[in-house]
């Protein structure tokens, strides 16, 4: 379960496209200000 939790975050963490706080990567070093409040969750393979 534990290992479970830590791909998940690791997957999201790779999918993200904005930085935000401690949340920092250099391909998407800006803010988007529109996806502030926005939350996708998806079947895998979808």
């Amino acid at each position: 379960n534990l290992i479970q939790v830590a791909e998940l975050i690791i997957d999201c963490a790779l999918q993200r496209q904005e930085s935000r706080g401690l949340h920092y990567t250099l391909d998407y070093p800006q803010k988007n200000s529109v996806a502030l409040h926005t939350s996708v969750v998806s079947p895998l393979g979808k």
